[in-house]
């Protein structure tokens, strides 16, 4: 190889290394460090580096994109100095990478092209861009550039790359380490893949999508259950509401063992931002996080929703946002709806709902036509249903 190749490949790639390792950096901020302020690529709501770090799409196979970055860099620096290393003691079977260049070049483009269309799922569908990221894809194509060799083709650096690899399995030594290599990998991608050991963000959302799939065929909106019911509680709720967390966790289990039961869940939000009825602030960002909560609905995904607000807790507009994103919500139309006139004559309805039956406080619980603040104990809440009609899912089978 070429000293001045040499040299720019070696330049360029320590360049994605460094920024690799501050992805791998901003991964760990964003999903494990609590406290940790926001990194310098979080500058707002479109170029948020924490914001696309927390999403599912900033992950494969269960590891980080920036860890793989890392991987490829050193793969790339390894090539570049692969020759220097061939007549090395113990170093001859590295002889099987003849053309160097060529490999660098096709793996180059190669992430390049998958680095468009993770640009293009950034933009479309998570709605934020990392910068870091996007250097990274301009660096892959630089490298790419840099290693392709003058007079051939890029079908001619890919067949070359494919025919040494080839002629390095006719000697069975290369077979044997190559099959042991990808047994290791493949059984630490499973690991990764099923234990999701780098994502407690997303292993926290599994688990808010399996809840809800278990009953989704009886999702209706902000209800749960048969609309031929026998007994229909209705909740006036707040999400900044400590006691509406666990009547929300009560409900859940009424659903799942009761099945002549169906729950609708009205907002009442004790905020004045939005309720004429408070007279000082109440519960900050209660009146954003119903209007998400409608929005929601829209997508048939309220009770995923609400179950983020309860169960995730973010504080604001941007922390809800970053939640949704881990889950199927179509980000553009969930803020579009948010805003939009038709949800907040939804939340002002629900507010005067409540108030037509002085309500004035959450969690606030009608079963059947029984009213009661709270629900006390589970014990208590089952054994109200059952006395107003509800028969167990035991008895009922």
């Amino acid at each position: 190889m070429e000293k001045s190749k040499r040299i720019i490949l070696t330049i360029l790639s320590l360049i994605g290394l460094a920024l690799a390792i501050e992805l791998c950096v901003v991964y760990y901020n964003a999903n494990f460090a609590v406290d940790a302020k926001p990194s310098i690529c979080a500058i707002n709501e479109m170029m948020d580096c924490d914001g696309v770090a927390r999403t599912s799409y900033s992950q494969f196979f269960g590891v980080p994109l920036s860890l793989w970055g890392v991987l490829l860099y050193l793969f790339f620096l390894f090539m570049t100095y692969v020759d220097k290393l061939q007549d090395k003691k113990f170093m001859g079977i590295l002889k099987v990478f003849k053309n160097p260049a060529s490999y660098i070049f096709c793996i180059g483009l190669f992430s390049f092209i998958i680095s468009m269309i993770l640009g293009c799922i950034s933009i479309l569908k998570i709605n934020a861009v990392c910068i870091f990221c996007f250097m990274t894809y301009f660096v892959n194509l630089l490298i790419a550039i840099t290693a392709k060799t003058k007079g051939i083709s890029i079908t001619d650096e890919v067949k070359i790359s494919i025919t040494d690899f080839f002629d390095a399995l006719k000697d069975k030594k290369n077979v044997f380490w190559l099959v042991l290599v990808l047994l290791m990998f493949a059984s630490m991608l499973a690991y990764t893949t099923v234990s999701n050991i780098f994502s407690p963000q997303i292993k926290k959302m599994q688990e808010l999508k399996s809840k809800i799939g278990s009953y989704r065929e009886i999702v209706d909106g902000n209800s749960i259950g048969p609309k031929s019911a026998d007994v229909i509680i209705n909740e006036y709720m707040d999400f900044n509401c400590g006691g509406c967390l666990f009547t929300h966790m009560y409900l859940h289990r009424i659903v799942d063992e009761f099945k002549n039961v169906r729950v609708i869940q009205h907002q009442l939000p004790l905020e004045k931002a939005c309720n004429h009825n408070m007279q000082d602030e109440g519960h900050k960002n209660s009146c954003i996080k119903s209007k998400y909560a409608l929005a929601a609905a829209k997508q048939n995904l309220y009770w995923e929703m609400a179950d983020l607000l309860f169960y995730d807790g973010p504080d604001n507009e941007k922390e809800i946002i970053e939640s949704a994103r881990l889950l199927d919500f179509d980000i553009k139309k969930l803020k579009e709806d948010a805003y939009s006139e038709e949800v907040a004559q939804e939340l002002s309805a629900s507010i005067d709902d409540a108030d037509s039956k002085s309500i004035n406080g959450t969690p606030t619980i009608y079963i059947g036509i029984k009213k009661q603040m709270g629900v006390g104990s589970y014990f208590d809440f089952k054994q109200t249903i059952i006395d107003n009609g509800g028969i167990e899912k035991e008895q009922n089978e």
